[in-house]
């Protein structure tokens, strides 16, 4: 699913304005940055969600990684699965 397609799901129309922000904003800045990198801005979001007391779901979290990993190399994909692993197990 590229960008376009996650933007007019239902499940992100129907997410809090807030969240559909970050994650276009995720999704917008993170090309060609390290895995290392595009992992402590999902960290940092995080942060800044837990503020507001919002969160995002195991599944909104699943899918903004998954449309960010589209733009990195297999490589990289890989990378950020196994820094994923590492930090929620």
């Amino acid at each position: 699913m590229n960008e376009q397609e996650l933007f007019s799901t239902p499940e992100f129309q129907n997410l809090h304005p807030v969240k559909q922000q970050i994650i276009k904003e995720m999704v917008s800045h993170t090309h060609n940055e390290t895995p290392e990198t595009i992992l402590a801005k999902v960290m940092t979001v995080n942060k800044e969600l837990s503020k507001r007391n919002l969160s995002f779901t195991k599944e909104e979290s699943t899918l903004l990684i998954q449309v960010i990993k589209q733009t990195m190399s297999p490589a990289d994909q890989r990378k950020v699965d196994m820094l994923l692993g590492l930090f929620y197990r």
